[in-house]
């Protein structure tokens, strides 16, 4: 919450309103709240806050980092396009550099679940056929359902998967304090560290590319997002693959 801000949920549920770890809740009827908010006095007119500043633009880097990735592919992808994400330990770089410009171009999970964003990109690509669907996904969100590859190839949808590889299960570790567990504590099979994807794409049916070098992000993207097939490019850190499976890392690696 930012300093000054108050947080008010209207809500029919007394056990959400009970679990709400900060702010008032007001539980009864959401229409009937709504009619009441609506038939109130309008608020005193205020001063528009000041603009947010500008980020400062990310540069390439001998391993590309997840912001060089989102504001590369900000800057290519056609803003009618639909991202779909499961990217949770790349969240933060992505709401900073990848700005979601019209509504319904963007869909993510709705709890900390994991495996929904690779079979999700499938069904978006499904029920919006007229649409290009960006799969934004995690080396390991992307292996719990990994086999979503060969729908999409089977069914010759127009998606681009972009693979952010970074070697681990990211999330879980970062999780790992809250179950208990020591910042020095080995979290067994939690590490991920030579998963081929370009091979585990191909051998589900769909293009693939890896490349190396940060100059030629943008022209990379730009033909795995003009293709009309499922494709797969794949970077870590700074590491890219047109098409199918883009894979950045969060941290310095290895990466392929």
């Amino acid at each position: 919450m930012p300093p000054g801000a108050q947080l008010v949920q209207l809500i029919e549920d007394p056990s959400i309103a009970a679990w709400a770890p900060v702010g008032t809740s007001a539980v009864g009827g959401i229409r009937l709240g709504v009619q009441d908010l609506l038939a109130r006095p309008a608020p005193k007119a205020r001063a528009l806050p000041a603009p947010r500043m500008p980020r400062p633009r990310a540069e390439p880097s001998a391993l590309m980092s997840v912001a060089y990735v989102m504001q590369t592919l900000a800057e290519v992808r056609d803003a009618a396009s639909i991202v779909v994400e499961e990217a949770p330990s790349s969240r933060s770089a992505m709401q900073n550099y990848l700005p979601i410009l019209q509504s319904e171009t963007f869909y993510t999970m709705c709890s900390g679940g994991l495996g929904h964003g690779l079979p999700a990109a499938v069904g978006v690509a499904l029920a919006k056929p007229d649409k290009k669907v960006i799969g934004l996904i995690g080396d390991g969100s992307c292996m719990y359902s990994i086999q979503a590859l060969w729908s999409a190839a089977q069914l010759n949808l127009p998606i681009t998967f972009i693979i952010l590889k970074n070697r681990r299960y990211a999330a879980l570790q970062e999780f790992a304090p809250t179950f208990g567990f020591k910042a020095d504590d080995k979290l067994a099979g939690t590490d991920l560290p030579d998963l081929d994807f370009l091979a585990l794409a191909r051998g589900q049916g769909c293009d693939a590319v890896h490349v190396r070098d940060a100059a030629k992000l943008h022209d990379v993207l730009r033909e795995a997002l003009a293709s009309p097939a499922p494709s797969l490019s794949r970077w870590t850190w700074l590491d890219l693959a047109p098409n199918f499976n883009l894979q950045p890392f969060n941290q310095p690696g290895d990466f392929q």
